[in-house]
């Protein structure tokens, strides 16, 4: 997939039409678009993803409007007002032209009436026209998609709707992608890049014909089979019936945290209460460090137990070993005076050291024998040698336990009390925005309480659903072997029990497919992300991704590893590596496997902001970095993100170069200018009109 250009026509800050033409050729494949905040960087951001998927980013305020407002205030009531997007695209030798609209009618004007000869009471404000809902039409190679063809089907098969937020995302929220309550998400993309949809299919249907089989078995069989085939159904259909209420439940989580950023950003928004919002995302941040520390620290000290806290129950068996070492002291074995292998090799020879013989019956036999009681066994001396260097060296180490239990219990502590002084300065500012004189504040505030409320609940009735349905299998599978160790009654009811056998062998063989297939591509996945990390940080530790596709930090310890709390900069990084990782395999996976649909090894990615909150060091790897991750890259950076390091790390990939102009109605608002290539362009000016809006210059990169 090759971007070509973006055309926008009355969509949010762009009045009129605008088109960006992207670089695209060998070697400068990067487009460069720079904007103050506000100016229309996250709306070209979110053109791409509306035009292609209907979708928006998290940060994207007020998602249901679309039309530019000059546009709407300059339209006569009474007429149509439209607004579109259009997309022109490469995909293995095919050029799409996908193009999104939206419209809404205006209002015809009042009729003019006498004047009343009294004062009526002021009308309530007319509400401003609603846009009707958007409409796709694609074109590939100049004709038009029709019906039954979907439009967002083409657009699938070129990069699934369940990618696309890993080539079209927010820099400055990139660290939610390897969030953990992302990995729904994480998950579904990834098994829409193996194609594992078609083992599930075989599955599925596998199960279903393992359905009808039992029905048969029951209609033909005993009493006790009948029971145990109707049991089984009942928890067949009762497991089925969780699944769909767990998968209800997990849309609802993700619509609330949608709903959650809405709000969220909304409060951003509001003047009044901008810097405290700022303040409580700081703090938000700043918790989430905290709960990771102290995951990572309990995490430390349920290893430190389970390893080594043994050792404080071995004081018994300790003072047992040194009381029976010093009996066999006192008793003169240890240390042996005569080892018992000698005076076994004298018995053999039948001579003592002396020249004596020792001949059987003899006196001077019998007393060389009895020397046999008195020898220690050279066994029993070595390991007690070995046990009591051991016993002493667990002595040793009990201190140190208890001094290392003591240590993380005191961290965890100490992390807990600044996780509930944090907690605490969260809930007094929810509660001083809940009693804002503000109705807007104190509205979205009690809202967004709702919402959290409501998602911890869902997350709560999901674990108790998730248990239930474990419950189930094992139920289920008790039955399935108690139905297999039937005895057939006649030739019909073997031969059904042998296909039931059969079927349950290939859910089993297909399901360990897709189990290695998944852990196969998980590894080589995990070594991507870590060989790109390596690339940026300058720490020891290393990412790892986790069987639910969750990436975390770890470091590597004496005891086994431990999970790190990583900062929002290197969240960044993690999420900058997993998303370098997956446009890597796609392009692999997309030359070698057809069935994913994904046939072409060329894919962008459009990314605003992305060096935000990095220091200098990391923006500058970052910069480096991310012209490599993939084919294409549009990158939209604010002048002072894009400062000294970005900058020159980025130049020689450089191909298209544009600046967006805000225009302001405020008469005294001060103009901005950025200097790119020795010439000055407008960031900022005063608008010719009473409209606010952007347009879009092209830099000249010729000199």
């Amino acid at each position: 997939m090759k971007l070509l250009s973006i055309k926008l026509f009355n969509f949010r800050q762009f009045w009129g039409e605008v088109e960006i033409d992207l670089a695209g050729q060998p070697g400068r494949s990067v487009t460069v678009i720079h904007g103050n905040n506000g100016a229309g960087k996250t709306t070209l951001l979110n053109a791409f993803t509306w035009v292609l998927y209907g979708q928006h980013t998290g940060a994207f305020a007020s998602p249901e409007q679309h039309i530019n407002k000059r546009a709407i205030a300059q339209t006569p009531p009474g007429s149509r007002v439209d607004c579109w997007v259009e997309v022109v695209f490469e995909h293995n030798s095919n050029r799409y032209r996908a193009r999104r609209s939206c419209y809404l009618e205006k209002p015809p004007a009042p009729s003019p009436t006498h004047p009343p000869t009294y004062s009526p009471p002021p009308l309530p404000l007319t509400p401003d026209p609603t846009e009707h809902p958007s409409e796709l039409a694609l074109q590939i190679n100049g004709k038009l998609v029709q019906p039954p063809e979907l439009p967002e089907d083409k657009i699938g098969q070129v990069l699934p709707e369940s990618l696309h937020r890993y080539f079209f995302f927010d820099g400055e929220r990139i660290d939610r992608i390897v969030k953990s309550e992302n990995k729904s998400e994480i998950s579904k993309a990834i098994r829409t890049l193996l194609s594992v949809e078609v083992l599930d299919r075989a599955i599925n249907h596998l199960k279903e014909a393992q359905r009808s089989l039992n029905r048969e078995l029951a209609d033909i069989g005993d009493p006790e089979t009948k029971r145990l085939v109707k049991e089984k159904e009942s928890l067949i259909e009762e497991k089925a019936d969780l699944e769909a209420r767990r998968e209800e439940i997990l849309s609802e989580i993700e619509a609330y945290e949608e709903q959650k950023q809405k709000v969220t950003a909304q409060l951003r928004e509001l003047d009044q209460v901008g810097q405290i919002q700022t303040r409580r995302d700081d703090l938000k941040r700043q918790a989430e460090e905290i709960q990771a520390q102290l995951e990572r620290s309990e995490d430390k000290l349920r290893r430190t137990i389970s390893a080594r806290g043994y050792m404080v129950f071995l004081t018994d068996a300790i003072a047992q070993f040194r009381n029976l070492a010093n009996d066999l002291r006192q008793r003169g074995e240890l240390p042996a005076g005569i080892k018992q292998q000698f005076v076994e090799d004298l018995l053999t020879e039948g001579a003592c050291i002396c020249g004596t013989e020792l001949k059987q019956g003899t006196k001077a036999r019998r007393q060389v024998e009895s020397w046999l009681d008195r020898s220690g066994i050279q066994q029993v001396e070595e390991a007690v040698i070995q046990m009591g260097g051991e016993v002493n060296s667990i002595e040793r180490q009990i201190p140190e336990f208890w001094a290392e239990v003591e240590q993380e219990q005191a961290s965890i502590e100490n992390l807990r009390r600044h996780l509930s002084t944090l907690e605490n300065q969260l809930d007094d500012i929810r509660e001083q925005l809940k009693g804002s004189e503000d109705i807007n504040v104190s509205g979205l505030e009690k809202r967004l309480e709702e919402i959290e409320d409501k998602i911890i609940d869902l997350h709560r009735d999901d674990e108790n659903v998730a248990r239930d349905i474990e419950e189930c299998e094992g139920e289920i599978a008790d039955l399935n072997q108690q139905i297999k160790e039937l005895k057939a009654k006649g030739k019909q009811q073997a031969l059904i029990q042998r296909q039931i056998k059969a079927t349950d062998d290939a859910i089993e063989r297909i399901t360990e497919v897709r189990s290695r297939v998944d852990q196969k591509f998980r590894v080589v996945l995990e070594q991507k992300v870590r060989e790109i990390f390596r690339q940026v940080s300058f720490k020891t530790q290393v990412p790892k991704l986790t069987e639910n596709y969750e990436l975390v930090l770890i470091e590597n310890l004496t005891d086994g590893e431990s999970i790190v709390a990583p900062s929002t900069g290197e969240n960044q990084i993690l999420s900058l590596s997993f998303i370098g990782s997956i446009i890597e395999r796609v392009r692999y996976w997309s030359q070698k496997h057809s069935l994913i649909g994904l046939d072409s090894s060329s894919f962008p990615i459009v990314m605003d902001s992305p060096f935000g909150t990095l220091d200098e060091n990391y923006r500058r790897q970052i910069a480096k970095l991310i012209p490599t991750l993939a084919d294409q890259l549009v990158v939209l950076a604010t002048k002072t993100q894009w400062r000294g390091e970005v900058e020159t790390a980025m130049e020689p990939y450089i191909g298209k170069e544009y600046v967006l102009v805000f225009n302001s109605a405020k008469s005294d608002c001060q103009p901005e200018t950025i200097t790119l290539h020795g010439e000055s362009y407008p960031l900022v000016r005063v608008s010719p009109n009473e409209f606010e809006y952007t347009e879009i210059l092209e830099v000249n990169r010729d000199g």
